[in-house]
């Protein structure tokens, strides 16, 4: 049986449309999916990318896009006015490490977590940057040592974890996010970018085609 890699990164609205839907299709698919946080800034920065926001013909296209893509998945994408400022002020390094610490030590909660930063910098306008955005998603989704999670994200251990999924991704050719990984049953890796290619996923694994669920 086949498995599927996901790299993101929550500054990504293509990334939450990615994650939900691979989660709706797997209730179907029944295969592997490991998620991997890395943070996309840097997998920019060496792949010579840049956000598609920051381009005038992109980011027109997206708010059309994505306001589509979202209402598919029936996912409550909301795009904050305040993004924009806060793309050019902070990043979501912090974020991306905290969710690395959840998935070495409460596995369980990963997925609750990534949901959470994306549901607060995707769908109420409020921020994820900031300690205090930080404790505020670990309350909410019931994280246990919530002061050490925090400092540990901020280990050498931790920045390891990130590097090497950052080095792992643009070594297979990413330059943005949603960065897919699809192992076949041969042991071949096939790579996807971006949240509107399911069809080409279900193919590559000889799996049904399902649109939404």
């Amino acid at each position: 049986m086949g498995r599927i890699e996901l790299y993101f990164d929550v500054i990504s609205p293509y990334s939450w449309i990615a994650f939900e839907a691979l989660t709706k299709l797997n209730e179907k698919w029944n295969i592997e999916i490991q998620l991997k946080p890395f943070y996309l800034g840097e997998v920019m920065k060496r792949s010579g990318s840049r956000p598609p926001a920051l381009v005038k013909a992109k980011g027109i296209f997206m708010v059309a896009d994505l306001d589509r893509s979202s209402k598919y998945w029936g996912i409550p994408l909301n795009p904050c006015p305040e993004f924009m400022r806060w793309m050019k002020t902070y990043t979501t390094e912090d974020a991306q490490k905290v969710l690395l610490t959840l998935q070495k030590n409460q596995p369980e909660l990963l997925e609750a977590a990534a949901r959470e930063f994306w549901l607060r910098l995707w769908s109420r306008g409020q921020k994820i940057f900031e300690k205090n955005d930080l404790l505020e998603v670990l309350k909410t989704i019931g994280a246990r040592d919530i002061e050490g999670t925090l400092t540990e994200s901020k280990s050498s251990e931790v920045a390891n974890l990130l590097e090497e999924n950052i080095s792992t991704a643009v070594d297979q050719g990413a330059f943005g996010a949603p960065w897919i990984v699809v192992h076949d049953d041969n042991g071949d890796e096939h790579y996807i970018f971006g949240s509107d290619r399911m069809h080409h996923i279900a193919d590559i694994l000889s799996l049904p085609l399902l649109s939404k669920i």
